[in-house]
């Protein structure tokens, strides 16, 4: 007996000439995560490859052109019926100027280190504490001492995105 549904999303890790991350704060009028952070991405359609959703993803809400690079992990999401997997790749900006679709109602360009002080949205907080060895139910009080692996490996994948190894 099938308990959920899954579905597939595609995010991307975007970085700028400084090593900051770009990410998306949802519209305070969307179904999940209102008023929410995340990374540019969404659903991938019935018969599209996950590398074509994403590209046309990030088009759609920011009319950036992209090139992708490799996974660099995954998330997990539980909506009421479906079970969101997010699949989670790097890549670099080929063209276009930033201009948010109603999707979003901001952006911000932020260190790997800050992003755990933004209210993300729940499939990216899961993936942030899972790479930094936390369960939802059991935040550490000592969380400098477990955000230091997480910094210094998704630091690791932005340096060689930004060409600095």
């Amino acid at each position: 007996m099938i308990n959920h549904v899954y579905g597939l999303a595609v995010r991307v890790l975007l970085t700028d000439q400084d090593g900051k991350i770009l990410i998306l704060k949802r519209s305070t009028d969307s179904k999940t995560n209102p008023g929410k952070w995340e990374l540019p991405g969404g659903k991938v359609d019935q018969g599209e490859s996950f590398d074509h959703a994403l590209i046309r993803e990030v088009y759609e809400e920011t009319n950036l052109k992209i090139s992708l690079e490799h996974i660099v992990g995954a998330s997990e999401q539980n909506l009421h019926i479906i079970r969101a997997v997010h699949i989670i790749m790097s890549g670099k900006i080929v063209e276009g100027e930033l201009n948010l679709s109603s999707e979003h109602e901001g952006y911000a360009w932020v260190l790997i280190e800050t992003l755990p002080d933004y209210e993300l949205a729940d499939w990216l907080q899961d993936y942030v504490n899972q790479t930094r060895g936390i369960s939802n139910s059991d935040e550490s009080e000592d969380s400098e001492n477990t955000l230091t692996p997480w910094i210094k490996s998704i630091r690791s994948t932005v340096d060689k995105m930004a060409g600095k190894k």
